[in-house]
């Protein structure tokens, strides 16, 4: 890789850049301008509407039904208040007539005044005050009703013990002081971080899309790539070039976002004044944010230059960019959730990392450790989305694709493409969609009869449906072939290890993400007895789950995908049964199934045996926790709650030897896509 080559393209890539208005107007002018408008003038702005509020007359209906000195105290105290205007009292007073005068605006607040004896013989004012809380006047006028409210009601306490001869500070028995220990810059920070890493990592990704779909897809749209590519610079070297592109502008716009923010916030505390005495914002942590904000910067170049490279134009671009800007607008959102902590098994996770991160950067109280795992799993991610982006480029079918998608039309003249990648991922979420509003609804009234709806409605009948409606061979599509008899003996023997293996799996994610004790409660009551019987226990959590998910997944989507390739068709149906599970805890360990599955199911060439495992996994699981305790062998490992790590070579040694039993089974059987 020549470096002079790639330093020539970054400044050609650079320069067209600098020509384009819309990009310097974006990326550049936008940034200084978009926070002082949107910060000073927001504020600004606010602060005469709330002192506009204030000043605005706002209309009280009393309606005193008790008519003494202390009930006529309140409506003397609100007469008072400059801005409030009392209603001359009504000959015959409707309740519900003043409450749609509420309802409307006409007026802001109605009280009520009744009275009521206590035990203890005193006399008790009810006092209720209606509001409208869609309103702000409405608002604004309860609060101040009820600040007035407050007052009269210790006035009145303490003339009562004054009359009995008791001092009025009997009853400060309490009195509590807030004292908050955190210095002004730690509430700055705290406040500053809970938006400043939505708005960082929205801003980088927004800016750096528009520049990424210009450079590749945007010369193939305007005719220009093939100019670059008879150049002496080779493939990697131009991609390294528009990459270097990419980054500069994402770093140029994030300082100036950052140095746009500073100032902004800087002129606001200088104009509040005493009010903010001796707040600085802290100005370490904001360079420290820009450091840390470059290996993001690179993945998600990294990540729009592939899409664009795969694009065919800049339209085609950026409707592939927007799943990661949403996705990525999503998961920064963290930062503004309570009880969320960086922590090891967050930092793994790109996003999510730099949401927390920044956000404890900005209280001064980041842990370098988690700081170091977030950058370095970044950079991993870099490295791999750079050699992806280099193969993109190096693929001429994909460099130059001109094919048209698809429609989301799928009947043909043979309704065969119902097999197609495209309609497939459209079924899979359409049945997701139907599982999480209307299975779960009939789970949550009832659990068992909620999931025979559920595998019978939701997932077997649209897929028996679909193959019968398109006319297909639900035989062949499905793959039910016959089998050898072995093969099924072969999956008992790997059985205990495949669950083994899957169980320890999810014990080290929960060393990553802790699972709650009512989340694991959860789960042994989905699989213990109870009342229910085994014999039904088994019949509706392994039956008919081995039967329905297996035919959606190893039946219609596996043989569907066969045409991806062996390896491929499995994973990618693994996956797609791992989300279906809605469940992150579980996500790995029941993908980690489906391959297994998965495998069982092309190598036998039958779906007979997928089913079999499924059923043999979930009724395994059943007699586990209902009677593991009764078993020899599994007494002392269910005591000790967690597996010991250590079981895992055993386990997988016994699954090797299961696969290598498998190919020499079913050696005769021919893969075909």
């Amino acid at each position: 890789m020549n470096f002079s080559k790639i330093l020539i393209i970054y400044k050609k890539e650079l320069l067209d850049l600098m020509r384009d208005r819309r990009t310097v107007i974006t990326s550049l002018i936008l940034p200084i301008i978009l926070y002082p408008l949107l910060m000073i003038g927001f504020s600004s702005m606010m602060s005469r509407q709330e002192l506009k509020l204030e000043k605005q007359e706002m209309v009280i209906y009393v309606n005193d039904n008790v008519q003494n000195v202390s009930s006529v105290s309140i409506e003397d105290e609100l007469k008072k208040v400059d801005n409030f205007q009392i209603m001359e009292e009504v000959v015959i007073f409707e309740k519900s007539s003043f409450l749609d005068l509420l309802e409307e605006n006409s007026i802001q607040a109605l009280i009520d005044i009744q009275d009521s004896i206590s035990t203890s013989g005193f006399q008790v004012f009810n006092v209720s005050v209606y509001y409208n809380r869609s309103n702000e006047k409405s608002s604004l006028a309860h609060e101040k009703i009820v600040d007035i409210i407050k007052d009269i009601e210790q006035q009145l306490v303490g003339e009562r013990l004054s009359k009995i001869n008791i001092n009025v500070e009997i009853l400060n028995a309490v009195e509590i002081k807030d004292e908050n220990i955190a210095p002004p810059e730690k509430m700055m920070g705290f406040a500053l971080g809970k938006f400043l890493p939505y708005l960082l990592i929205i801003l980088t990704i927004s800016g750096a899309s528009v520049i990424a779909s210009d450079l590749v897809a945007g010369e193939k749209e305007r005719g220009t790539l093939e100019t670059i590519l008879v150049s002496a610079a080779r493939r990697n070297e131009l991609v390294m070039g528009k990459y270097l592109t990419i980054i500069t502008m994402s770093i140029v716009t994030v300082l100036l976002n950052l140095f746009s923010m500073y100032i902004s916030f800087s002129h606001i505390f200088s104009q509040a004044g005493q009010a903010v005495d001796g707040l600085k914002l802290p100005l370490g942590n904001f360079a420290l944010i820009l450091l840390i904000m470059l290996p993001l910067i690179t993945l998600f170049s990294a990540i729009l230059l592939s899409i664009s490279t795969y694009s065919r134009n800049i339209k085609e671009a950026q409707s592939y960019q927007m799943p990661l800007i949403f996705g990525s607008i999503m998961l920064s959102m963290v930062s503004f959730l309570p009880g969320f902590e960086l922590n090891l098994g967050f930092a793994l996770i790109p996003i999510v990392n730099f949401s927390l991160l920044i956000r404890d950067i900005m209280l001064s109280n980041y842990n370098i450790v988690y700081l170091l795992i977030v950058v370095g799993s970044t950079l991993i991610l870099d490295i791999i989305m750079v050699s992806i982006s280099i193969r993109l480029f190096n693929n001429e079918t994909v460099l130059f694709r001109t094919a048209e998608e698809k429609s989301l039309k799928f009947w043909g003249k043979g309704k065969k493409d119902i097999f197609s990648f495209q309609f497939i991922v459209i079924f899979f979420f359409v049945i997701l969609l139907a599982l999480y509003y209307v299975g779960s609804s009939w789970q949550s009234k009832d659990l068992m009869n909620g999931l025979i709806k559920t595998e019978l409605l939701i997932i077997l009948l649209p897929v028996i449906l679909l193959l019968r409606i398109s006319k297909s061979d639900i035989k062949k599509s499905l793959g039910l072939n016959s089998v050898k008899p072995l093969n099924f003996l072969l999956v008992i023997l790997a059985a205990i290890p495949i669950i083994t293996l899957a169980a320890i799996l999810g014990q080290l994610i929960n060393l990553f993400f802790p699972v709650s004790e009512s989340y694991m409660e959860a789960m042994k009551n989905l699989v213990s007895i109870q009342d229910r019987g085994l014999f039904f226990s088994i019949l509706v959590i392994g039956i008919l789950p081995g039967i329905c998910e297996e035919t959606m997944f190893r039946g219609y989507m596996l043989n569907a995908f066969r045409k991806k390739g062996f390896w491929s068709a499995i994973i990618v149906t693994a996956v797609l049964f791992g989300i279906f599970h809605l469940d992150l805890f579980r996500l790995l360990p029941v993908t980690m199934l489906g391959i297994w599955m998965g495998y069982l199911a092309l190598k036998a060439n039958s779906l007979y045996i997928a089913i079999f495992a499924h059923t043999l996994n979930n009724s395994l699981a059943i007699i586990f926790v209902n009677y593991g305790d009764k078993i020899p062998f599994l007494e002392q490992l269910i005591s000790e709650e967690n597996i010991p790590f250590w079981y895992a070579v055993p386990a997988a040694l016994i699954l090797y030897a299961v696969f290598i039993a498998l190919r020499k089974v079913n050696e005769e059987i021919v893969f075909e896509e």
